[in-house]
């Protein structure tokens, strides 16, 4: 965590809004097809997503001067070294990757470092980097200052104008670049620590960028957003699944199709939303919470991660998880398929109207 010891201070303190806070306990929906096998990991699915969390304190670097290397976004800091949650998902060897550099940009003035090595990720991009600079800006921890991000696509450059950061503050740095910030910051919201622990001033970033409700054409829609082009975790029988909810009255689309504002509203405004655990997940952040939609998430039995559930928990959402077996897979559980329970799935959805 960016703390006092090593010399990289904490220019926030640990005190409200971002200090350590207990999320209470819930009580998500939570059914198991009758093909899924006992595990160890099913067992934890008994109490961890109903208990109580604690989502550890935010914190943001005084302004020092820091190396940032882009690709890996691994940063040293000239008070403390290695950044650590600037090692996330990533091996830290920042020796080798510095090694490599082909250029190098001075930054003058104050500049928040909001990237990490798999920033391409929807999930990380929201949660781990606009994340840090939606509460900056709201919490005026450094008025003005300029965001050192990864290159940005379309999506996330419409999400970093949506939180009021002009293009002239921002900066994407490339693979092969190094940054050298002379008043860098840095925020432990960038490495793993929230992923299972969100904390309520993470989640309450995001409901500034909703857009003031309005018709959209997703209003009371039931929606089924389908993993047709992901390449992990396949679900086997998919194809028949858009079938059966299509047929009581769903919608199907793909996230990838969708603008970034289009994402927001789907979240926000309709009736229902069944996907699998993926990307798209984390666009709950936009949901109005218990009065949103009910949003049913399709996890498989060999890959039960609680990353959107735990957002859920703190957003109070109307939330259900299916666990659905497992086809055929090795150790590497991103490669292996799955067989969605239609019947399960159809049964909570009616039950559910």
């Amino acid at each position: 965590m960016l703390a006092a010891e090593g010399g990289f201070e904490d220019a926030t303190g640990n005190g409200a809004p971002f200090g350590s806070v207990v999320v209470p306990r819930w009580e998500p929906e939570i059914l198991i097809s009758d093909a899924v096998k006992p595990s160890p990991q099913l067992d934890i699915w008994s109490y961890r997503p109903q208990s109580k969390f604690t989502a550890p304190e935010i914190r943001f670097s005084v302004p020092q001067p820091l190396i940032t290397i882009g690709g890996s976004f691994l940063t040293l800091a000239e008070r403390g070294g290695l950044v650590a949650e600037s090692t996330y998902l990533n091996d830290g060897r920042w020796r080798e990757a510095l090694a490599t550099a082909r250029s190098f940009l001075p930054i003058e003035g104050k500049v928040l470092v909001a990237g990490n090595a798999v920033t391409r990720n929807h999930y990380h991009w929201l949660v781990q980097c606009l994340a840090p600079i939606l509460i900056a800006e709201h919490f005026d921890v450094a008025p003005g200052c300029r965001v050192l991000v990864p290159s940005l696509t379309p999506l996330r450059r419409d999400s970093i104008a949506a939180a009021g950061i002009a293009p002239d503050r921002v900066i994407e740095l490339e693979p092969g670049e190094v940054a050298l910030p002379a008043l860098g910051m840095c925020s432990n919201l960038i490495g793993g620590d929230f992923a299972f622990f969100p904390h309520p001033t993470l989640v309450s970033a995001f409901d500034r960028l909703i857009m003031p409700p309005s018709p959209s054409r997703f209003a009371g829609q039931r929606v089924y957003i389908a993993r047709f082009d992901a390449w992990k975790r396949k679900m086997a029988n998919e194809e028949e699944l858009r079938d059966r909810l299509e047929a009581l009255g769903f919608v199907t689309l793909l996230a990838t199709e969708l603008s970034f504002a289009d994402q927001m509203a789907l979240f926000r405004d309709a009736d229902t939303i069944v996907t699998q655990h993926g990307a798209a997940m984390t666009n709950i952040l936009f949901t109005p919470g218990e009065a949103g939609p009910r949003v049913i998430e399709l996890h498989q039995e060999n890959y039960l991660h609680m990353a959107f559930l735990k957002l859920g928990q703190v957003k109070r959402l109307r939330y259900t998880a299916i666990i659905n077996p497992v086809e055929s897979g090795g150790a590497d559980v991103h490669r292996s398929t799955w067989r969605a329970d239609l019947s399960l799935i159809e049964r909570a959805v009616e039950r559910g109207r």
